[in-house]
C-alpha cells in the first residue's frame, strides 16, 4: 500500500492508499477506514472540539459525532458527511456524543460506483 497525503474541507492527514495509487494532485471521492481495535481513553476519547481532521504526534485525528454504537464496541462516527466505523476496546456503556479518534493508521479506498444498466442493456 502506498502512503498518501489527503486534504478535505475538514483538514488533512496521511493515510495508506488501498488499490492503485492515484496520480499526484488528483481529486478523488474516497471511503476512509480505521483498521484494528482502538482503546478507549487512549486512542478514543470524548471531546468538545468541532469536527475536524488533523495530525498529532504521528497519528491522524478524526473528530466527529457518534451516530450509533453497539455493545461490542463497534461505533459509527460522522466526520463531515462521511461515516467512519471504528472498533473500540473497553468502550463505556454510554458513548459520549462527540469523539476524537487518534488513529495509528487510516486507509483510503476509491469509492466504487455502481451504475444500473439501461433497460435496453438488461439481459432478457
Amino acid at each position: 500500500m502506498a502512503t498518501v497525503t489527503f486534504e478535505s474541507a475538514l483538514g488533512w492527514g496521511t493515510a495508506q492508499w488501498v488499490g492503485t495509487r492515484p496520480e499526484e494532485g488528483a481529486s478523488r471521492q474516497v471511503e476512509m477506514a480505521v483498521p484494528g481495535v482502538l482503546n478507549w481513553g487512549y486512542e478514543v476519547a470524548e471531546t468538545h472540539q468541532d469536527e475536524s481532521i488533523f495530525e498529532e504526534q504521528g497519528r491522524v485525528c478524526l473528530v466527529g459525532r457518534v451516530r450509533w454504537s453497539s455493545e461490542d464496541g463497534i461505533t459509527a462516527v460522522q466526520v463531515g458527511s462521511d461515516l467512519v466505523l471504528v472498533e473500540i476496546a473497553n468502550c463505556p456503556g454510554i458513548v459520549p456524543a462527540q469523539l476524537i479518534i487518534r488513529a495509528p493508521r487510516v486507509q483510503l479506498f476509491d469509492v466504487i460506483r455502481w451504475e444500473m444498466p439501461l433497460p435496453s442493456e438488461q439481459c432478457a
